[in-house]
């Protein structure tokens, strides 16, 4: 699965592009902020910039500051323009469609880049959904769903009701719901699981190899699980939400504030002061 999708899952608020990264202020809510990596310099871009999608010269997003609007904005001139007057959630970029939950009746809908050609996908309420290739997992309450990228094909995968879903290999990856929220693997192609007793997530990504969890089981500290082997080792002790990998970087708020470490552990600096 494409890591950055896996950022998507955790509000899409960290994105890296044409040598910029973008970070949505999560302590003020002004704006998001747009810093230079190479001179340093950082402009606070005008909206609130939730599930960050990147595609050639622009950034697709659900703007908090317009209602959850669904906006593009121009990475070179950094103006923004509305394509739907739609409230959304979930925001995905798969090839030339953006799929996202409506805010309105929770149900999953894609359009075309430019905003048209919009479709309704579920017929029923969505929780959570991801994307991969022509197929599309996605969560109810009751159970986890799967179809093709235009609805057809629904089949029920498990009844197990998902919570931050992800996936790495084949298998899916969240905290289940109806067991105490414990993190859950589900091989997709024996429909056996794993649980971990000991693990609930608050906020789960992966780099393809390993899954990283902030575990509200021990103070939101962060740890890294091999879904192979099974084992799992505490990499930070600071309390983080909102976990992003962005390259060879693990992104997470701490205390509303953003901060940066190796994906082996260590120690996590900050990556902007926010006023």
């Amino acid at each position: 699965m494409n890591t950055m999708n896996c950022n998507l899952h955790n509000g899409g608020l960290a994105l890296k592009k044409e040598g910029s990264l973008f970070l949505t202020d999560l302590r003020n809510y002004s704006g998001t902020y747009v810093l230079n990596e190479e001179t340093g310099e950082t402009v606070l871009a005008e909206g609130v910039f939730w599930f960050m999608n990147a595609s050639y010269d622009s950034i697709y997003y659900s703007n908090q500051a317009q209602g959850n609007r669904l906006f593009r904005m121009d990475i070179a001139t950094q103006v923004s323009s509305q394509l739907t007057d739609r409230p959304v959630y979930g925001l995905t970029r798969s090839e030339d469609w953006l799929y996202y939950i409506s805010e309105t009746d929770q149900k999953l809908y894609r359009c075309l880049l430019n905003g048209k050609n919009e479709t309704r996908i579920t017929d029923e309420p969505v929780e959570s959904f991801l994307v991969e290739g022509e197929r599309i997992f996605y969560v109810t309450q009751q159970g986890i769903r799967a179809c093709s990228v235009t609805g057809s094909g629904r089949e029920l995968i498990s009844d197990l009701v998902a919570v931050h879903m992800i996936k790495t290999g084949n298998k899916l990856v969240f905290a289940d719901k109806k067991n105490r929220y414990l993190l859950t693997l589900l091989d997709l192609h024996s429909g056996e699981t794993q649980v971990y007793e000991d693990i609930s997530p608050s906020s789960l990504n992966t780099d393809g190899r390993y899954i990283y969890c902030a575990n509200r089981s021990n103070e939101n500290s962060i740890y890294r699980i091999d879904p192979e082997s099974g084992s799992k080792i505490r990499i930070c002790g600071e309390a983080a939400d909102y976990l992003h990998i962005l390259e060879d970087r693990l992104y997470f708020c701490s205390l509303h504030e953003w901060y940066r470490m190796s994906l082996s552990g260590g120690q996590a600096a900050k990556v902007i002061t926010i006023s």
